[in-house]
């Protein structure tokens, strides 16, 4: 199980905000969030595959039945419906940077423009219905040391080149090379050891 942990806080205007938290496409939290609050999820992480995580808002209006979760005086913004991602964490690592990276995927609802933006680039902020992809692998340590760090390999000398950090594929295949050698060396010398040890 991987520890899921969000520090979140709520801004108010009508009622409070709604935050939703799917993983690998199942629904596991759905509740208002009041002021700051700290969420504890327990994830049920698959192995040999890419785990999912979206989180996001809902229940936000745009005027549908005449509520506006947005108050606009004066040309600016006093109240509005939302919830901000302060931290999150997945097994005391953050990934905020990793969530933040991916665009907000705005859900149109009734009284939103049509032609407004179905992808939006936000620091944490959940101020449209919608949410937030991201993804992860086992093992967990390993997948966000690489999603944070390693970079796409640059073509320069390996010596000198940073961009190499992380990018152990070569290494990998030669152990994996040398492994199968003393397999094949074990299997041959498995009967020699057998009689020694008979005699």
């Amino acid at each position: 199980m991987i520890k899921l942990k969000l520090d979140v806080t709520g801004q108010y205007c009508n009622r409070w905000p709604t935050l939703i938290i799917w993983h690998n496409e199942q629904e596991i939290y759905c509740k208002q969030i009041e002021n700051k609050q700290q969420i504890s999820l327990e994830l049920d992480a698959k192995d040999n595959m890419v785990n999912t995580l979206a989180i996001g808002m809902k229940g936000k209006q745009f005027g549908k039945d005449g509520v506006y979760d947005t108050i606009v005086t004066d040309n600016k913004i006093t109240q509005d419906l939302q919830i901000n991602i302060d931290a999150i964490t997945l097994d005391n690592i953050s990934i905020l940077d990793l969530l933040v990276k991916n665009d907000y995927h705005v859900d149109i609802v009734e009284g939103m423009d049509t032609n407004h933006a179905n992808t939006i680039k936000a620091n944490g902020e959940l101020c449209f219905n919608g949410h937030y992809n991201t993804q992860y692998e086992l093992p967990l340590y390993n997948y966000l040391t690489n999603a944070k760090w390693k970079q796409p390999l640059k073509t320069m000398s390996r010596h000198s080149n940073s961009s190499a950090l992380f990018h152990y594929e070569e290494q990998q295949k030669e152990i994996h090379e040398i492994e199968e050698i003393l397999d094949e060396i074990d299997g041959k010398f498995s009967n020699i050891r057998s009689k020694i040890r008979n005699t």
